[in-house]
């Protein structure tokens, strides 16, 4: 249960049922199905839109230029452009992690993880850092997190196929734990 009111600063105020208190204000706004975000060292915050975007919040600010438009996303019902994660060394290496839905055309869609450089706002140089997980039109999931031991945490959903994630063989319904150059860790 959560009860919520409006604060003397325009963001609303709400109240967990353990009395922890909290405000929801606008940030942004002129977003199209904004999916993750994640902050860079200095204070930029990158946003994937799932119709093939990433977008840059810089001082405030909406950036009107994409960083990336991406020209092989697979946009349709719940998969697209999903998660996003900055390289812990972001500021020695400008590395951007990106989950996204890929359009192979005849073929099913799959998921793929691809590492990115930033410069002047824009992502470049693609490497792909794990890729061919079956796709779907919903319960694609796709969450990326660098967690505390610098590994890269990949979520990804079931692909509606709920015994996968009981499935060992399946890399659907997994929570995946990599290397950033795609590789196992010990």
């Amino acid at each position: 249960a959560c009860n919520s009111n409006s604060s003397d600063d325009g963001g609303e105020v709400f109240t967990a049922a353990d009395g922890t208190a909290f405000r929801a204000e606008v940030i942004v706004t002129g977003l199209e199905i904004p999916w993750s975000l994640a902050f860079t060292p200095d204070g930029r915050l990158f946003v994937t839109e799932r119709p093939a975007r990433v977008r840059i919040v810089q001082n405030g600010q909406l950036l009107e230029t994409p960083a990336l438009t991406l020209t092989d996303a697979w946009a349709n019902g719940e998969a697209g452009v999903l998660g996003l994660a900055v390289d812990p060394a972001f500021a020695l290496n400008r590395f951007v992690y990106l989950l996204y839905t890929q359009d192979r055309g005849p073929l099913p869609p799959v998921n793929r993880l691809v590492r990115y450089r930033e410069l002047n706002n824009t992502l470049a140089e693609a490497v792909v850092v794990f890729d061919d997980i079956p796709g779907a039109l919903t319960h694609d999931g796709g969450r990326a997190r660098f967690g505390p031991d610098g590994l890269l945490y990949v979520t990804m959903g079931d692909n509606r196929e709920a015994s996968d994630a009981q499935d060992l063989a399946a890399f659907t319904g997994k929570i995946f734990r990599i290397n950033t150059d795609g590789t196992t860790p010990s």
